[in-house]
């Protein structure tokens, strides 16, 4: 579907947009985003992008991919869910905190672990083997057991 905007008439063209935008989406996601706002605002903390929350029959669940973050909001969820109620004038029954974890991210995560050359192996076993300090050496032989890779 093609819409065409003629330049003569500019209000007439924005009328045509208008009719695409969704009046009742454009006012959950402002909600959304204040909900998210108070969340921060209450917990003194930047959850853009990391606190997704969804409100559904009265109940607040939070959603984030951050364990410390989920079990920081946990502590407080009874007087976060009083906080929001009655500074966004809503009627919130329970706040609930779901730890989500993106597959994808995970993944990624795993394949760029750290991995060491066996030029690099050797130099540092041969740092070791000068050294002094016992632990300082047992703990550079071990880092280089496990970084390094034929």
């Amino acid at each position: 579907m093609a819409l065409i905007v003629v330049a003569d008439e500019p209000t007439g063209s924005m009328e045509k947009i208008n009719r695409f935008i969704n009046r009742d989406i454009t006012e959950r996601l402002e909600q959304l985003d204040k909900l998210t706002a108070e969340v921060g605002d209450f917990l003194s903390l930047p959850i853009t992008g990391r606190v997704w929350p969804v409100l559904k029959n009265q109940r607040l669940t939070l959603l984030t991919d951050d364990s410390h973050l989920a079990t920081q909001i946990r502590f407080q969820q009874q007087l976060l869910g009083k906080h929001l109620s009655k500074r966004l004038n809503l009627k919130i029954s329970a706040v609930n905190v779901k730890l989500i974890s993106f597959p994808l991210a995970s993944k990624v995560r795993k394949n760029n672990s750290f991995c060491m050359s066996s030029k690099a192996a050797l130099i540092m076993q041969g740092i070791a083997g000068s050294m002094e300090d016992t632990e300082l050496q047992q703990a550079i032989l071990k880092l280089t057991a496990a970084a390094h890779r034929p």
